[in-house]
């Protein structure tokens, strides 16, 4: 078993910064580090700045409001509490949503080639997911159910007096094969780019993307426990993948009989 005997919190005087909001700002970071890097030479920088820009705002956003209507039978008793987002709760699928919406828009305002910024996109997405889970795995984020007899079960230790979980586990650490897989789609996609370009038309690449991570979170979503199951027993987030999967699928094969034709910008 593994153990993680960290603080969820890191003190500052009187300042205390959570695990998770550390790394979602490290994600944010090298996501768009990543996405300007990619897109170099076809797309100008500012302008990738500024879908960037939008896209994260957008994204922060909708976090916070896909969480808030998860939650809501904790939120409309105290309605205020849906502007304290420092105090944690943001929904990483309204993220992906409304961060891709609002990059779509002010792509399209900018006359940028769609399909290229998105395929661009992809990996940059995942990247600044997969960094944002590393403080999820600190703190302890979305309890799962036991984990026994496997080398990877993970047990909480830091004392619950101090801010921690106390002797949470051993439980599987859900997060943390999520973040794992992520970057295995990363890589995929980045690979992909390179040995479909020219072939497949563009954007075929972000519909994988999506495929790919909608099936994961529905997946790996069946070792959470203490979230809200609003329909036919499934969680937001796989209820969420699987629209993402019936989105992608339809996408991909209408971009596969396109052949060799770019998507228009």
């Amino acid at each position: 078993m593994i153990e993680i005997p960290f603080d969820p919190n890191i003190h500052l005087g009187p300042l205390t910064l959570a695990w998770h909001g550390i790394f979602t700002a490290v994600g944010i970071f090298f996501g768009v580090g990543l996405a300007i890097r990619l897109i170099r030479g076809r797309v100008s920088e500012d302008d990738g700045y500024a879908i960037a820009t939008w896209g994260v705002v957008c994204g922060i956003v909708s976090a916070r409001l896909l969480h808030v209507a998860d939650r809501w039978d904790l939120y409309a008793e105290n309605p205020l509490q849906i502007l304290a987002i420092w105090s944690g709760g943001i929904a990483i699928w309204g993220a992906v949503i409304g961060g891709t919406l609002g990059g779509f828009v002010v792509a399209l305002r900018l006359k940028v080639p769609i399909g290229f910024t998105a395929d661009a996109a992809a990996p940059s997405i995942g990247l600044g997911l997969a960094l944002g889970r590393i403080g999820d795995v600190i703190n302890g984020e979305h309890h799962t159910i036991a984990c026994a007899d496997l080398p990877f079960c993970v047990s909480y230790t830091f004392p619950p007096q101090d801010g921690g979980l106390g002797q949470l586990g051993p439980v599987h650490l859900a997060v943390g094969y999520e973040m794992v897989v992520v970057l295995a789609t990363v890589l995929g996609a980045l690979w992909l780019r390179r040995r479909l370009a020219g072939v497949a038309p563009a954007g075929f690449v972000f519909w994988l993307w999506v495929l790919a991570y909608g099936l994961t979170r529905y997946t790996i979503s069946f070792l959470r426990i203490e979230d809200p199951t609003p329909f036919f027993g499934l969680r937001q987030d796989q209820l969420i993948g699987l629209g993402a999967v019936l989105i992608a699928i339809p996408m991909l094969l209408v971009l596969a009989a396109r052949g060799r034709r770019p998507l228009a910008p």
